[in-house]
């Protein structure tokens, strides 16, 4: 299910991390290879931390759309293991009780409160 779910989020993950090192600036690699660095040296001091917003937010995407994958879930999970998406669908065929009530509330406040951290963060580093 694991491996299943990887494939499903790589292409997403793939276009954000892409896009994001499309904005970088190769001067600064440049400028670190003229002051001595080697590869590994720039990578980790100058590329890693430009890059590390775009990696993320792709795994932050890809946790999201693996959450909302049930289709995914379903088919692929085995007889000993249950998914969040797959507990929901089998306990609202039985009727809704509080507890699922409880469990969506959780999901969207969890929604929320993430989305606040972002926004937070964010504007800490504008300052």
């Amino acid at each position: 299910m694991i491996l299943a779910h990887v494939t499903f989020q790589i292409p997403f993950v793939a276009i954000i991390v892409r896009a994001r090192l499309n904005g970088l600036d190769r001067s600064l690699e440049e400028a670190a290879h003229d002051l001595g660095a080697n590869s590994w040296q720039t990578f980790g001091h100058i590329t890693w931390p430009l890059m590390l917003p775009g990696v993320v937010a792709g795994a932050m995407l890809a946790f999201t759309l693996s959450l909302d994958d049930f289709v995914v879930s379903f088919f692929t999970s085995g007889p000993g293991s249950t998914t969040l998406p797959i507990l929901i669908y089998s306990s609202v065929k039985r009727g809704v009780t509080p507890e699922i009530n409880a469990l969506s509330t959780l999901i969207v406040v969890a929604s929320v409160l993430g989305t606040l951290a972002v926004m937070f963060f964010q504007k800490l580093q504008r300052k």
